[in-house]
């Protein structure tokens, strides 16, 4: 290709839009994941996050750019570069199960959120976000990269809104507040130590972004560069949202002790309207969360141009909403961030020897032949 080091800043833009709002559903927009992986362990918890953001943008440096030179383009030839042909082929299923199976808890995440907000049954909820979700993956992967990568600035003001104000007026200082936060969410906390909640955040991140990575690799008219800058982009702002919100947490961890829903509550407290905005900011960030998600899932069983592509959409999403009847969303999501932690560490490795070891050996003639690359 040609233009392989062209740069358009509204396509960058829009990727790196388009990987924010892919990774501020249920989780983050609930303050959840966040709490369980750093928030639990204090002012710690700001090492913690740095260590998972180090290692996230490197790997995305890396993937995004093994992406365009090896030609990357899905999940199932992305595994298999790195872990090999077995046990790529196993990543691949294992990675879909898990992007299914979070699906399912954002659909759950969905469905509480309108009913605690504005008293919707959750069966009506439910099938409100199944209709936005199954009717977005239908369009296609263009469509769905330029819808959720237009929401994203939408979620990240009114995130920073809330975030401001905590931080002005908060309700603890750091030192107290930090020593609340533990001792309030030591049940829920995925592990006591810094170092090792960075790396299985970052294990996670894996498992979540990596097919995401390959299979937006191959969107239309996007450069290599466009890619690379584009997503390394979306990370690093999500690292700075990161980092405001475990200290507003800190700060305010007397107002959030025992809350399953950390920023929902902390936008409560600019009033009962700004509440419900949020709550209807929160719905959108799962709705992209939940259409990246299901579409990666649909887009590893048939291509779009199949004529099952339409129909299976349908039953994978509707499907994946079933997985929420095994138990409440917090319970749910954290089963799924631990597996899919561990399964992230066994990718590293395959991952590192790839890099170090096996691309070295590569013969030149074994590479994709490419025009136009410097």
């Amino acid at each position: 290709m040609g233009n392989e080091n062209k740069v358009r800043w509204r396509e960058i833009i829009i990727l790196g839009g388009a990987y924010i709002s892919y990774g501020v559903g249920a989780s983050f927009g609930t303050g959840i994941a966040l709490l369980q992986y750093h928030g639990a362990l204090g002012i710690q918890g700001i090492l913690s996050q740095l260590i998972s953001c180090v290692l996230t943008i490197t790997l995305i440096y890396l993937v995004s750019k093994d992406c365009g030179v090896y030609r990357l383009h899905d999940m199932d030839t992305l595994f298999k570069h790195y872990c090999g042909t077995w046990l790529g082929t196993a990543f691949r299923w294992f990675t879909v199960l898990m992007l299914f199976l979070f699906t399912g808890t954002m659909f759950s995440g969905a469905a509480t959120t309108f009913n605690e907000s504005f008293g919707i049954p959750i069966a009506v909820g439910t099938v409100i976000m199944l209709v936005a979700v199954i009717v977005t993956v239908i369009l296609g992967a263009k469509r769905l990269i330029d819808i959720i990568g237009n929401i994203a600035p939408v979620i990240l003001v009114v995130m920073l809104i809330i975030c401001v104000y905590s931080l002005i007026f908060h309700s603890d200082s750091l030192t107290s507040g930090s020593a609340i936060l533990i001792e309030s969410a030591k049940d829920i906390r995925i592990t006591g130590n810094p170092f090792m909640a960075g790396f299985l955040e970052f294990g996670l991140v894996i498992v979540m972004t990596t097919g995401y990575l390959a299979t937006v690799a191959a969107r239309e008219g996007t450069s290599k560069k466009e890619l690379l800058m584009g997503n390394v982009s979306g990370e690093g702002s999500l690292f700075v949202f990161k980092i405001l919100l475990i200290l507003a947490f800190i700060l305010n961890a007397s107002v959030i002790a025992g809350s399953s829903v950390p920023v929902v509550t902390l936008g409560g407290a600019l009033g009962s309207v700004f509440g419900k905005i949020y709550s209807l900011i929160l719905e959108l960030a799962v709705y992209t969360t939940a259409a990246g998600m299901a579409w990666q899932v649909v887009i590893n069983i048939c291509p779009e141009t199949s004529k099952w592509y339409k129909p299976l959409c349908a039953l994978l999403v509707v499907g994946a909403y079933l997985f929420t009847f095994l138990g409440p969303f917090g319970v749910l999501m954290k089963f799924v961030n631990l597996v899919s932690s561990y399964a992230g560490v066994v990718f590293i490795a395959c991952l590192l020897f790839t890099k170090l070891v096996r691309q070295k050996n590569m013969k030149k003639d074994e590479l994709p032949v490419e025009t136009g690359k410097e």
